[in-house]
């Protein structure tokens, strides 16, 4: 009995070794980082002199900087934006495509965007909305006050971003919406052709309420993947012109990074932080209390 129980109490230890080094990352790279960075925001530190102990002050002073301002009302076009089209096209290419015969073909095309990295997606859209690329097009075609650099118009560079963003992540939100499609039950639709129900009303009333999970899932995934969104914008416009297609994760990299303003930065990604952590505490509380009934 000692043995066997001196075994098992082995075998315990070693199970526990196993999750030591993916313990040891995450406490190295994500918790000691993370207070660091909390630690940093009541600092006033260029990252390479001694570190200015000024408390709240940067806190203040984000919601006082123009900049902060206007890359938070941009933030918020986005998640607004990629909210309703990240359900809306992904939700519409799999109503088309999950009873075709070629479903594997068009996964694989719709999917391909979302295998590229974000940098390559901006490096394409930025070649494409130069100068020399769709707008020379444009003007060849006849629509000589479309050539300009998109990408340099405040705003519209901005919605220009937002599609390659949705671009960039249709095909993984696609297959979900396939997923759950493919897995629900049958029995209401056909109750609901037998009494009548038109198209509309059949999506309407069944087939979208049972998509629910999946909605959940896509519009928290957009959610999470929007507010931290950073290297698309980067490649393709740096947040300009004159910072006004910045974001709050651009932001907070320009002010650490470029302008080497360390505990300024530092207090926009504990907000952004923050932002984060509340949406996703809400929405996965939402989610559990009404998977309860």
């Amino acid at each position: 009995m000692k043995n066997s129980h001196g075994q098992s109490g082995s075998a315990g230890i070693l199970n526990y070794a196993y999750l030591l080094p993916a313990i040891i990352l995450i406490t190295v790279f994500f918790i000691m980082s993370t207070g660091f960075t909390i630690y940093v925001s009541f600092f006033e530190w260029d990252g390479f002199s001694p570190m200015v102990f000024t408390g709240i002050k940067n806190y203040i002073e984000i919601f006082k900087d123009a900049n902060f301002l206007q890359s938070f009302i941009n933030t918020l076009i986005w998640v607004g934006c990629a909210l309703i089209l990240n359900c809306l096209f992904p939700l519409l290419f799999a109503l088309l495509i999950t009873n075709s015969s070629f479903l594997s073909f068009f996964k694989y095309v719709f999917y391909l965007p979302s295998a590229l990295a974000g940098v390559v997606g901006g490096l394409i859209i930025r070649n494409l909305l130069s100068i020399h690329g769709i707008p020379t097009l444009m003007s060849s075609l006849g629509f000589e006050n479309l050539r300009s650099e998109w990408l340099a118009i405040p705003y519209v560079n901005t919605f220009i971003m937002i599609i390659m963003g949705v671009w960039s992540g249709l095909g993984l939100n696609m297959i979900l919406f396939i997923v759950g499609l493919r897995s629900m039950a049958q029995d209401p639709i056909e109750a609901a052709i037998i009494d009548g129900a038109g198209a509309f009303k059949r999506y309407w009333y069944v087939v979208f309420p049972m998509l629910e999970t999946t909605f959940k899932v896509v519009i928290l995934m957009t959610l999470v993947n929007t507010f931290k969104v950073f290297d698309g914008i980067w490649i393709m416009t740096k947040g300009g012109p004159f910072r006004t297609s910045e974001t709050l994760a651009l932001t907070m990299y320009v002010e650490s990074f470029v302008r080497n303003h360390m505990g300024f930065g530092a207090s926009v990604a504990v907000v952004l932080t923050i932002i984060i952590l509340v949406i996703s505490y809400f929405q996965l509380k939402k989610s559990f209390a009404e998977d309860k009934y």
